[in-house]
């Protein structure tokens, strides 16, 4: 028998943002990476978010991560 995990979706849909917004994905109310989006998918479920620092990082939609813009 397989579980099956709950998988939360952002309450704002990642098409929203494009590329070069500066953006912080949540989860369970704490940011895990911030940065500025590199790449989207055109549907907006997929994200590659690149760190000030270094480093790039993709999101999916379903990963259970909340998406948030953040102001300039």
């Amino acid at each position: 028998m397989t579980s099956m995990t709950s998988r939360v979706q952002s309450p704002v849909r990642w098409d929203t943002v494009g590329i070069g917004d500066a953006v912080e994905l949540k989860r369970n109310g704490r940011t895990v990476f911030s940065g500025a989006v590199d790449a989207r998918t055109d549907d907006g479920d997929v994200v590659w978010v690149t760190a000030p620092a270094g480093g790039r990082r993709l999101f999916h939609i379903a990963d259970g991560f909340d998406l948030a813009g953040v102001p300039a």
